[in-house]
């Protein structure tokens, strides 16, 4: 394939990398070949777009129990299922003619989803045209994600898989949560100490709120804060009062270190030992290709919490129930050797790099 598309949709920032990732990767092994990326909520009115994408901010922040409350009424069989659903075909049924309209253009080969709508309109109403895959950013899926009209769904856990097939859907295959190319060739831990201005012998611990830099960043870093020994970063993301408010605070503190959003996560993920974190997909999947022991915290009632289960379950991450206690549960984890090891090693069976690589490939074997 020479020509294909990549759509998601701009509702926190899982979506939009892992569409990223795939571009990237398309290109890297065709250079001349040509990538539609776009956000599927740009097509829709402004007003609409902001509150879908601003409701899931502001839900995700302050009000989780709100997310929680949609992802489980529209995942189930309910009356409330049923109006999303009608909803949501009621959207598409304006604005798919304008999404179609800028992929025939293009002169697509293939599309690749990595959100649920207009997945399936696009996918029902173009059969004899391309492919449409959907690809599933978190590593258990949702009712919305699955569906039999699509060529393929490129889930990220065995648990997932069996979502899909548990309902008749067997085109599924179990490749990962696609990430950048980089987190394929990651620097050394030294190299990214030296970039980031740590020492070799620094026991670094790394805080971060994810990408909109939501959960209980501030009490894990007050946590943290008190123990001189360790270094710790805190990465708030696109969260600027969280940023402002923290920088003020641990000012002139020589042991943490205030950050707001970075291009270059994977060299935090390399530096540190230990990482707290929300159990974001495409977060879980970057740390876990840089095999980065977790300490999981304030799981979005959803996805989040789903994942949290399934990568605590595995016991390739830990939980950490009390954010206020962040410095004992990390230090606790860094004196364990013992525990130490049997993390990394459950990481090593679940960690999938090149999960964008695999995706794409198997999407040009597949028959059309």
């Amino acid at each position: 394939m020479k020509s294909i598309a990549i759509l998601y949709a701009s509702e926190g920032t899982g979506h939009r990398s892992a569409a990223e990732a795939l571009r990237d990767r398309f290109l890297a092994e065709h250079p001349n070949g040509r990538v539609l990326c776009r956000d599927v909520l740009d097509y829709i009115p402004k007003i609409l777009h902001k509150t879908v994408s601003d409701g899931y901010l502001l839900m995700a922040r302050y009000a989780p129990w709100a997310w929680g409350w949609f992802y489980w009424s529209s995942d189930r069989p309910s009356f409330q299922s049923g109006c999303f659903d009608k909803i949501h075909d009621a959207i598409c049924a304006g604005y798919v003619p304008k999404i179609e309209a800028d992929l025939y253009a293009a002169g697509v080969e293939a599309v690749y989803f990595t959100h649920y709508f207009a997945a399936a309109n696009i996918a029902a109403s173009n059969r004899d045209k391309f492919p449409v895959y959907y690809v599933n950013t978190d590593f258990v899926s949702h009712r919305f994600q699955r569906n039999k009209i699509f060529t393929a769904s490129f889930a990220a856990s065995p648990v997932a898989v069996k979502q899909h097939t548990d309902e008749g859907i067997n085109n599924v295959f179990d490749t990962g949560i696609p990430i950048a190319p980089k987190y394929a060739n990651l620097p050394s831990r030294a190299h990214a100490r030296q970039i980031l201005g740590f020492r070799d012998d620094d026991r670094i611990i790394m805080v971060s709120g994810g990408g909109i830099g939501a959960g209980s960043v501030t009490e894990a870093a007050e946590s943290l804060a008190l123990r001189k020994e360790l270094k710790t970063v805190v990465i708030c993301g696109s969260n600027k009062l969280l940023f402002g408010r923290l920088t003020k605070k641990y000012r002139g503190m020589e042991n943490i270190r205030i950050v707001g959003f970075v291009p270059d996560m994977e060299n935090y993920y390399a530096a540190s030992d230990i990482g707290i974190m929300k159990p974001g997909g495409l977060s879980l999947s970057e740390a876990m290709a840089s095999r980065l022991p977790l300490l999981l915290m304030d799981p979005i009632p959803g996805q989040e919490q789903l994942n949290m289960d399934y990568v605590c379950g595995l016991g390739a991450a830990l939980p950490l129930d009390v954010p206020k206690n962040a410095a004992e549960a990390a230090s606790a984890l860094l004196n364990d050797r013992a525990k130490l090891s049997a993390v990394h090693k459950e990481i090593e069976k679940i960690s999938r790099p090149d999960a964008a690589g695999e995706i794409l490939g198997k999407g040009e074997c597949i028959p059309k």
